[in-house]
């Protein structure tokens, strides 16, 4: 059964929001683990130790050098801790919880296109709810999204020199992805929403995103059909032409 906790495990934990790095020793008390086997493991992981630091930490005996870990990091090391050895009953259930809900959201963040939505949170496809089909939505918005920002910022990267030919700067660069297909369409989908942005004055990224998956059932730029690429890119296109044919609206006033 999946349960819902108001307190989730990283406000169980009592962090100060205003903190940026946490001993790891105040969070395996809370938790009931030792802090020294924490410790010894978390500086064999590459990504947890290039972010983990000894600082005074200050305690009732004064200041105290302890191995502290930064925030954003806090989540990732909690999905690296095995339940079982959690002693404290309600850290146990909550990052039991924590664990299965993120499980869920890297699934719906990295799956490629065309694979079910199942997964340990949610039922399969036809048997979701109105709430359950609204997440599996909007994690396909967010997912998009993510994978636009990247792949824009890998284009632009790569060529960081202007580009004279033609009027859009990203013609020539899709090989510097190595997903063509996902290039392409991230062109086309980056294409669009700028035009649109000049007409409405808003960020028009999410209304695209949101045409992809509602006119195509596309949530990940990942192994795209081929097929299903082709009619994105028609739809896409199609919109664009309207709005070029179309006079602009008068500013605002």
């Amino acid at each position: 059964m999946n349960w819902f906790y108001a307190e989730d495990i990283l406000a169980w934990l009592g962090n100060d929001p205003n903190r940026t790095y946490v001993p790891i020793a105040e969070l395996c008390e809370a938790l009931g683990m030792s802090a020294v086997r924490e410790e010894r493991r978390l500086r064999g992981h590459a990504v947890l130790s290039a972010g983990a630091r000894r600082l005074p930490v200050e305690t009732d005996t004064g200041d105290v050098l302890m191995l502290c870990l930064r925030v954003e990091l806090i989540p990732l090391w909690l999905l690296t801790l095995d339940v079982g050895q959690v002693v404290d009953p309600a850290g146990r259930a909550r990052l039991d919880l924590f664990q299965r809900e993120a499980a869920s959201i890297l699934w719906q963040t990295a799956r490629p296109q065309g694979f079910d939505s199942g997964d340990l949170v949610l039922p399969t496809r036809h048997q979701q709810n109105s709430p359950e089909q609204a997440y599996v939505g909007s994690m396909a918005m967010a997912t998009l999204a993510r994978q636009q920002m990247l792949i824009e910022r890998q284009l632009d990267g790569s060529h960081a020199e202007d580009d004279e030919q033609g009027s859009d700067p990203w013609a020539h660069r899709t090989s510097s992805v190595d997903d063509p297909a996902a290039a392409r369409l991230a062109q086309t989908v980056r294409r669009v929403a700028h035009a649109l942005a000049e007409r409405t004055r808003r960020n028009e990224y999410f209304g695209v995103f949101s045409g992809l998956y509602r006119n195509f059932g596309i949530s990940s730029y990942r192994r795209m059909p081929n097929g299903r690429l082709v009619e994105a890119l028609e739809w896409l296109e199609r919109w664009y032409g309207d709005m070029i044919g179309e006079p602009e609206p008068p500013p605002d006033i």
